[in-house]
């Protein structure tokens, strides 16, 4: 039965309830779906539905927006990135990094691509932003890869956003931290066109599960022209944007050098500021990770603009780096949503790393809570996308829903639920998840992949890769 005929009640769960702008912790309440959409919340459910899910014991939680990940090559860099010996500057991000993807050709990308995006699923996201790379060093306009990567996504369950990268060339790091930077033939003129060709196709496919987004790669690799080319598309197509920015100190000064202004600045004399667009990382958009260190007037051009911050906390955490702090960003009124950026695909996990970096930045146990940890990963992700209809639960919105096993002995004793979910809780704790009001996960298990065939062909492309790279 096809999901517009279908009638569903979630019932006698713990419900994160969109209400009054605001999520609000309902102790027991019933969700009522038809088709693709809630249509109810409330105390108790009434008439005749097609399936009744019992969620007493549980916490039932909009789908998480994973805003950004890369799972084409995040199975390739686990072993590498986390202990590097390279240089303090970033040595991995611009000589290991590129080193790997390198290595990794299609059919690497697509093993290891299922088993993140389901990986990602167990976990209770429902929505991912996926910048595949593609093949991108070799300057390849082939979007072939992307086009199997997305299916894949759509096939586990997932709502996609699809976001082939392209950019005017690349860099390269070497052992002693040295950064060289070369351009493309073309300065990536035909892969830009390609992504683009590529982004105006697939947009809106599979019943509007399947979105697609421009990827300019980062900053530094893209010129001013190709930023003012990828904003005059944004506008006529309405595709949002994501860009790589803020990722190291050295990306900042390559910016300053050669543009004599700070990366706002650059961002904002190409037009790419704006409530479509996200930048990836965020860090270090002055010289330090300390967003007091921005410029007043600069951070109210993010914030006027409506541009949104990707925090990705744990990929930086685990080289040593913490941004200072996303809280600084939201008192600013600059919108911040969550991703991953590599693994885990776990966004419980990423929201405790991002809460606990945030005190941990500030010295101060209040500079967070629990609750506004949970809306970098939901209502502020779909605030990024620009779309009202997720990371909320109310009439009217996707029928995108998690349901979190309360019954472990780790959840034994909180009152707070979100307390619990966002300082203790994990993605094991995910029991059932729906997507446009199917169910994809049940019992902890995904229903439309085989787990055990995914996690064997992702080890022997693993072993591939291993054979192919040079350090």
């Amino acid at each position: 039965m096809r999901a517009a005929q279908r009638r569903v009640a979630v019932r006698n769960g713990a419900v994160v309830a969109w209400e009054a702008d605001r999520h609000k912790v309902l102790p027991r309440a019933d969700v009522v779906i038809e088709g693709d959409r809630i249509t109810d919340v409330c105390a108790s459910a009434a008439g005749r539905f097609d399936d009744e899910l019992d969620a007493a014991g549980m916490l039932v939680v909009p789908g998480f927006v994973n805003i950004h990940t890369h799972a084409t090559d995040t199975a390739f860099t686990r072993d590498y990135l986390e202990e590097s010996s390279g240089p303090k500057d970033f040595g991995n991000l611009y000589r290991i990094l590129p080193a790997v993807r390198n290595a990794t050709l299609a059919e690497d990308a697509c093993a290891g691509a299922a088993a993140l995006f389901v990986e990602a699923l167990l976990s209770g996201t429902t929505t991912i932003v996926e910048l595949g790379y593609d093949r991108e060093l070799a300057g390849s306009a082939d979007l072939d890869n992307a086009h199997a990567v997305a299916e894949i996504a759509i096939g586990v369950g997932l709502r996609c956003y699809t976001a082939p990268r392209f950019r005017k060339g690349y860099w390269r790091g070497d052992a002693s931290g040295n950064v060289a930077y070369h351009d493309y033939p073309d300065h990536g003129r035909s892969r830009m066109e390609a992504c683009i060709r590529y982004c105006r196709e697939v947009d809106g496919r599979h019943d509007g599960r399947l979105r697609a987004m421009l990827a300019p790669g980062q900053v530094d690799t893209c010129d001013e022209d190709m930023l003012r080319e990828t904003r005059r598309v944004a506008r006529a197509t309405g595709l949002p944007i994501q860009l790589h920015a803020g990722q190291s100190p050295t990306e900042f000064r390559r910016i300053k050098a050669t543009q004599d202004v700070s990366t706002i600045r650059f961002l904002e004399r190409a037009g790419l500021l704006g409530p479509d667009l996200i930048i990836g990382h965020g860090m270090f958009l002055a010289q330090s990770s300390d967003v007091g260190m921005i410029p007043r007037d600069e951070l109210a051009a993010l914030s006027e603009s409506g541009t949104s911050i990707g925090h990705l906390p744990w990929v930086k955490m685990r080289q040593g780096t913490l941004l200072n702090s996303y809280a600084k960003f939201l008192h600013a009124g600059v919108n911040v949503a969550l991703g991953t950026d590599t693994h885990p695909f776990d966004m419980i996990h990423e929201m405790r790393m991002a809460a606990i970096g945030c005190k941990l930045a500030e010295q101060s146990q209040q500079a967070t809570t629990a609750m506004q940890a949970f809306e970098l990963a939901t209502v502020n992700g779909a605030r990024a996308l620009k779309r009202s209809d997720l990371g909320r639960i109310a009439p009217g919105c996707k029928a995108d829903l998690v349901l979190v096993d309360l019954g472990s002995p780790r959840a034994a004793g909180y009152q707070d639920p979100m307390k619990y979910l966002v300082y203790n809780g994990d993605g094991n704790d995910v029991h059932t998840v729906l997507v446009d009001g199917l169910v994809v996960v049940r019992g902890g298990k995904p229903l439309h992949a085989d787990v055990r065939e995914i996690v064997a062909r992702m080890n022997e492309a693993k072993k591939r890769v291993v054979s192919r790279l040079q350090l």
